[in-house]
């Protein structure tokens, strides 16, 4: 497996030459780009497995270039900024953000997130093709049918579907879902999450009439569907 390429779009010049100096003593190139328009044009001469970004830029900001750059099965996103509010976190992840580290940071923490992000980038599909299953493609953040169909899932979705799959049949309150997710259920605003596992049952139950989230009452949620097999290894049964 060869190193990763990484583009990180930063216009803080001295940052830039410090993890240009980290990145080679690791082994690792590192191209720069100042906007989301050098970023296109060094994608356009060639591509990169990891961008990181800063979310103040000018012109375009972060969660723009995320959105639009989104590609699971291809390549990773980190967001590095000084913006470390727990919204900003949010609007991150769900708009493309694979991993959201706040300013300053470690560089060896950042390339552990790197390394990380890599190798699920690469983990192959040979689970896909033993046996026709259920899949849930966790870094592609893709649901895969037994008969071949797919379903692209958000990155707040994939997160949540997970948590639930992975304890199937265990009804979980919003508030064991919040600290799952690692969310302070103090100040995360529990609207949002409602909203967003409402979205996922719609989803779900568009795709396919079996994949049941079932709502219990004062209660929380279950997943209540067929078994589906995560691409990490670890499987859950309804």
């Amino acid at each position: 497996m060869h190193e990763p390429s990484v583009i990180m779009v930063e216009d803080n010049k001295v940052l830039v030459e410090s993890m240009s100096l980290h990145f080679d003593s690791a082994g690792l190139s590192l191209r720069n780009a100042r906007d989301g328009a050098e970023l296109d044009q060094l994608l356009q001469e060639k591509s990169a497995d990891i961008l990181i970004l800063d979310v103040i830029l000018p012109g375009e900001d972060a969660f723009s270039i995320a959105e639009r750059l989104y590609e699971p099965a291809s390549r990773g996103i980190i967001m590095l900024t000084v913006r470390g509010s727990l919204e900003d976190k949010i609007e991150g992840l769900e708009r493309g953000a694979d991993i959201y580290l706040v300013k300053p940071v470690d560089f060896r923490e950042l390339l552990a997130c790197i390394h990380s992000l890599y190798r699920r980038l690469t983990l192959t599909h040979e689970e896909l093709e033993r046996e026709p299953a259920w899949i849930l493609d966790v870094p592609r953040r893709r649901l895969t049918a037994p008969d071949g169909r797919s379903l692209e899932l958000t990155p707040h979705e994939v997160a949540n579907f997970t948590l639930l799959i992975r304890q199937p049949a265990k009804i979980m309150s919003i508030d064991e879902i919040t600290a799952a997710l690692g969310l302070n259920y103090l100040n995360f605003p529990e609207a949002r999450l409602y909203t967003q596992l409402s979205r996922l049952r719609h989803k779900l139950t568009q795709f396919d009439k079996n994949l049941a989230i079932q709502t219990w009452r004062n209660s929380g949620y279950s997943f209540v569907g067929p078994e589906i097999k995560i691409l990490d290894g670890i499987s859950a049964r309804a």
